[in-house]
């Protein structure tokens, strides 16, 4: 028997929220998740580890309180009560979530669903058929070599079963790399992280890369130019050789976590039964509008491979909603997606980076501040703290914007909403700033970023 619905969703995470809304406004709505609804980020990915930053960030105040005159000792923390607390959040998102879809009338279908024809999809025993279908299948982190040794994922760390390790290797320079190492190095855990290229986060901006490689290397040991050539692992942990630049190194830990990258939930979905054909990383394609190239059928979050944000997953479950339910006729607006990385020191950017306007052959002017403008970071007693902005000479547009310090992320939604609204950053010289808060240092960068132009256009 089959079942029709006016749409299903398949995959359980922030198109959850489509479907919910889909159903109070009168659809008949079917939901199918094969895992724990809620998808990787409450689970596994963004909200446990953030969640993780505010045990680290209390560890790293008592270390650093010496700089501020205060004498204080760390005598090391509690790994498994702050696991055990992460843990028992997790454990609770697949209710709140089952609790939310059920009170909404949508039909959960439990289990993996995968196609059988144009529209039909067959999950947990059922065939279920719709004029609308939303794939949000998500990704999970790039299998690891030596897997049968018992290496961490990220998954594996969400939540965390057994004891935590006394010291661990990472591998990988990647935002989840320098995140974990971040946590672990911060409470105490002896961390080094293992790269195969020269440099940490590489889609960052150099400069912004540079100040963040010298800061970060501070609590975290960094082994750079190091490819993996063997793993073992014995009663007293892994041991790990590298190739590098200066010979074989060999690095031991209680455990090893590879982060080295993630991979879309597609290959199950028998998408070749629908005429969708993934590009060759898996990734589904779609247009400007979500859609694939099967009419009536579309793709949101990592699974199409856009922007693998949390945050751009829900504005592309928003831009649906409208389009489905308020009859939107226009393209997703996503011009000005920012992201942030929760690592120590903390960054976060929007737009282009210089090596891609350089590249691009973009007119630009560059400014690089510190962020001493503002008294609230002296206050902090830390001189690392940098801005980057990137403007064109043209129309004194922001083309990138480069944060490194505390609160990076928070301060970069002024420069987004600038961006969003009128993109001149004569807008944001002359605002009127709260002084003395961090803010400030935008302030200053936009100043000097506005005679930068002038300067540009009287050559």
């Amino acid at each position: 028997m089959i079942e029709s619905y006016d749409l299903i969703v398949l995959g359980g995470g922030r198109a959850a929220n489509l479907a919910i809304a889909a159903a109070k406004d009168g659809w008949k709505v079917a939901l199918i998740e094969r895992d724990r609804l809620g998808g990787t980020c409450p689970n596994r990915g963004c909200v446990p580890s953030k969640l993780l930053v505010g045990f680290a960030d209390a560890a790293r105040h008592v270390r650093e309180a010496g700089r501020h005159f205060i004498d204080a000792d760390y005598h090391g923390a509690d790994l498994r009560k702050i696991f055990a607390s992460v843990n028992e959040y997790i454990a609770g998102v697949d209710g709140r979530y089952q609790g939310r879809v059920g009170d909404a009338g949508v039909t959960l279908v439990r289990g993996e669903g995968r196609f059988t024809g144009h529209k039909r999809i067959e999950a947990g025993g059922r065939i279920l058929t719709a004029e609308k279908i939303v794939i949000a299948t998500g990704s999970r982190p790039n299998p690891p070599p030596y897997a049968d040794l018992g290496v961490w994922t990220s998954d594996d760390l969400f939540p965390l079963a057994g004891d935590p390790p006394r010291s661990l290797l990472v591998i990988g320079g990647g935002v989840i790399a320098c995140e974990m190492a971040a946590f672990f190095a911060a409470v105490g855990v002896g961390t080094t992280l293992a790269v195969r290229k020269d440099r940490l986060l590489g889609k960052e901006d150099p400069d912004i890369e540079r100040v963040f490689q010298q800061e970060f290397g501070k609590y975290v040991r960094l082994c750079f130019g190091a490819s993996l050539v063997d793993l073992s692992r014995s009663e007293d942990g892994f041991a790990a050789t590298f190739e590098t630049h200066e010979g074989e190194v060999t690095q031991v830990a209680d455990r090893v976590l590879f982060a080295i990258g993630r991979t879309p939930n597609s290959e199950s979905l028998d998408l070749a039964e629908t005429g969708i054909r993934p590009d060759e990383k898996g990734f589904i394609p779609v247009n400007e509008h979500l859609e694939t190239i099967v009419s009536g059928i579309y793709a949101t979050g990592d699974v199409n491979g856009r922007h693998m944000l949390q945050h751009a997953a829900a504005q592309e479950v928003h831009f649906l909603r409208q389009k489905f339910l308020k009859g939107r006729t226009g393209p997703i607006d996503d011009a000005a997606i920012g992201h942030g990385i929760f690592s120590h020191p903390e960054v976060a950017s929007i737009g282009k980076t210089e090596e891609e306007l350089k590249e691009r052959g973009t007119p630009y002017v560059a400014v690089f501040e510190d962020w001493l403008a503002s008294a609230r970071v002296e206050a902090m007693r830390i001189d690392y703290p940098r801005v980057k902005l990137l403007v064109s000479p043209e129309d004194h547009s922001i083309l990138g914007c480069h944060l490194i310090g505390p609160e990076a992320s928070t301060l970069l939604h002024q420069v987004i909403t600038v961006m969003k609204l009128k993109n001149d950053v004569r807008e944001l010289a002359e605002t009127i700033f709260v002084h003395p808060a961090l803010n400030e240092c935008l302030l200053a960068a936009a100043v000097k970023a506005v005679d930068e132009v002038k300067k540009f256009r009287k050559k």
